[in-house]
């Protein structure tokens, strides 16, 4: 039964990834709730969790590989996100690489598009598959601790958890603080990126001098 639960967990996590309307952080908050109530274990849910993220995360990267610009450039993608926002991933990708790649999990709404846009233009599997993974190994443990712990209260969980489960809930929660930091750092870099850099004017009463007249010539004798 909970091998059939898992599945589901599974396939749910790979389709909200992909974009079916089933949120990946709801399906894990969810996952998270049950392992409170003992219908599946946490750390099962987390190596499951985990296990559909990066499979989503991948089909979309391969499918920018596959298909190349023509599927970043799509009108569909381009209505369902936005032309300024597809050409700001474009961009982001093309000068961050991986760092985009890993910020991307933290910031609603750009993951998809940032994933095909890296697989799109270049950038390697190898550093794809770090940086995602680093990615989801902050996301996941997160989202399923904070529906763990906050089905109920903290002494219900301290006293029904076993000790592999504490140490699951410690990361958990350290993964939550890492979470919310880099989606803190992600939305100022986004910000950065959008801000105009503005020129400094000159200081009052300082006009620009006009150019100086040629030097004038004498007429010959």
């Amino acid at each position: 039964m909970n091998a059939a639960r898992l599945l589901g967990l599974f396939l749910l996590l790979v389709g909200g990834g992909v974009g079916l309307p089933v949120p990946e952080d709801l399906t894990l908050l969810g996952a998270g709730l049950l392992a409170n109530r003992h219908v599946l274990r946490l750390r099962d849910v987390i190596v499951v969790g985990f296990a559909g993220v990066v499979g989503a995360d991948w089909i979309i990267y391969i499918a920018g590989r596959r298909y190349g610009a023509t599927i970043v450039a799509h009108p569909w993608l381009a209505r369902l996100f936005g032309a300024a926002r597809m050409d700001a991933v474009r961009h982001a990708v093309e000068r961050h690489g991986v760092r985009a790649v890993f910020l991307a999990r933290f910031m609603f709404g750009f993951r998809i598009a940032t994933f095909l846009a890296a697989g799109t233009f270049g950038v390697p599997a190898p550093r794809f598959a770090v940086a995602e993974a680093a990615g989801a190994a902050i996301f996941v443990p997160a989202m399923a601790t904070l529906g763990f712990l906050f089905s109920d209260r903290a002494e219900r969980v301290a006293r029904n958890v076993s000790v592999v489960e504490h140490w699951i809930l410690l990361a958990g929660l350290v993964g939550l603080a890492l979470y919310l930091a880099l989606r803190a750092l992600a939305a100022r870099s986004g910000l950065a990126a959008n801000t105009p850099v503005m020129r400094a004017a000159p200081p009052p009463g300082e006009a620009a001098s006009p150019p100086s007249p040629p030097p004038r010539r004498d007429p010959p004798p």
